[in-house]
């Protein structure tokens, strides 16, 4: 029988070096006048630009990273929530948007810095496909209540799609509605079968 070599151990420093990085923009982002580049990002994570770079490519791969990450957060939290047998579809919904506005809200100087919120190309199709992951997880956790002739990849897509657009021009907004009433109008605009009824 042949030894197969030991496994090595998972090196800690790059975890540390991508939470710094994003604790860094945590804090940048309290501080309305602060500068949000690569090099204040670094600065505030102690780390280097060369590390910055090792984790990722720009700005724009920090943010999709960002979102990409709350959007798993609060769609694992979403479908246990849908474990429940009383679950009422429309309050987790509403409480998934509201965290998700609620993350952007809170960074929009960061997100507005990083992505522009570009309509096209590489990071608006990334943060789409992201989301539309989410959506696909919570139409397979409700089985039959979604209608049998909907397409789910085509639906997911949809619907991320459309938040994204809604979010977007919420962020390009000069005078953006609040946070709450943000939500309120994604919610306001996805299918029932997905989010359920007030």
């Amino acid at each position: 029988m042949q030894n197969s070599p030991p496994e090595r151990a998972t090196d800690p420093r790059p975890a540390r070096t991508r939470a710094a990085i994003v604790g860094a923009v945590e804090k940048l982002v309290a501080d309305p006048q602060g500068e949000i580049t690569v090099n204040a990002v670094a600065r505030a994570a102690g780390v280097s630009r060369s590390s910055f770079y090792a984790q990722f490519a720009d700005l724009d791969d920090l943010a999709v990273a960002m979102l990409v990450d709350t959007f798993r957060d609060i769609g694992l939290d979403d479908l246990e929530g849908r474990k429940a047998p009383d679950a009422d579809l429309w309050t987790l919904a509403r409480a998934s948007n509201r965290r998700l506005v609620a993350h952007i809200g809170q960074r929009s100087a960061f997100y507005r810095a990083s992505l522009e919120w570009r309509l096209s190309g590489r990071v608006h199709e990334s943060v789409v496909s992201a989301y539309a992951q989410q959506v696909l997880a919570t139409m397979a956790a409700l089985g039959e209540r979604v209608p049998a002739h909907v397409v789910h990849e085509d639906a997911a897509r949809f619907v991320a799609g459309g938040a994204i657009a809604l979010l977007t021009g919420w962020l390009r907004d000069d005078a953006p509605a609040g946070q709450d009433a943000m939500a309120e109008r994604l919610v306001a605009v996805m299918p029932d079968w997905l989010v359920g009824t007030a």
